[in-house]
This record gives structure tokens, sequence and C-alpha cells, in this order.
């Protein structure tokens, strides 16, 4: 048989074990949910949010052309220099991957030589096109741009 001392000792020390559980259950849900609503602010102070975008070219006349390809992009996600790249008579289609930093600008213009039709589009990770454009006449170029979004882990539909 237990003592009267020994019983309330052992519910203390159940008690404190309790609310020392309970303590580190409540820290860790509430640091979860800072982290969690706090994300878009942990990724800006870290540096370095930027898209990979996938700039394409093609001829709209079905034959491959050349064309001269302008476009920008962002050589280093930490900092925010553009660089702007100028490709003259590039063979149609073409396509490159380019980093551009969050709310930017996404920028690809395409101008076939002759009386050539082209075409350009920006794609998100490769797959999903957010901006297209076609030239509006023979030799006139074909400008794609968009601005990225600023929130790094979503673009809007």
């Amino acid at each position: 048989m237990t003592s009267p001392n020994q019983s309330s000792r052992r519910f203390r020390g159940d008690i404190f074990f309790v609310i020392v559980f309970a303590t580190v259950a409540a820290l860790i849900l509430g640091g979860m949910l800072w982290a969690k609503n706090n994300a878009t602010e942990i990724k800006k102070w870290r540096g370095g949010n930027a898209w990979y975008l996938t700039y394409e070219a093609a001829s709209v006349r079905g034959e491959a052309q050349a064309a001269t390809v302008s476009y920008q992009y962002n050589p280093d996600s930490f900092k925010p220099d553009y660089k702007n790249e100028r490709l003259a008579q590039t063979k149609l289609p073409w396509n490159t991957e380019v980093v551009v930093n969050t709310g930017k600008e996404a920028r690809v213009a395409v101008t076939p030589t002759g009386d050539g039709l082209a075409s350009c589009r920006i794609l998100l990770d490769g797959i999903r096109v957010v901006a297209s454009a076609k030239s509006p006449g023979p030799g006139k170029p074909a400008v794609c741009n968009v601005v990225t979004s600023s929130t790094p882990e979503s673009w809007p539909r």
C-alpha cells in the first residue's frame, strides 16, 4: 500500500510531465504554423528568389529560317542585375532556359529575316505557357513579355 505522501508525489510528477509535454507540443505546433504563414518572408530574407523559364522561338511559315533573337534574364538570382542577349542569324526553332528574379520582366523578341513570320513563347518550368505572341506582319518581331510573380511559391493563373 502506498502512503499518502508517495501518492501526492506521484500525482505532482504526473502533472509535471503532462505540463512539459503540452508545452513542447504547443511550441512545435506554434513553430510550424509560424513557418507556414511566413514562408514568403523567409524566402525573401534568404534572397535568391527566381523563376526558371524557357524562351522559345519558331517560324510560323513552317520552314526553318533565320531570325534575330533578343532576350533578357538574371545571370545571378541573388543579384538584381539584368543581362540582355542578342543573337543574330539564329536558326529557328530555337529555345533556351533562363532565370528571372521574382517580380521582374521576362522578355524575348524574335525578328524573322526577310518576309518571314515568327512566334515566341515563355514557359514556366518548361511546361506552362505564361506568354506567347506571333509576328504582326512579315519581317516584324514577335515579342513575348510577362512580369514574373513576386510570390516565390506561386504563379497566378
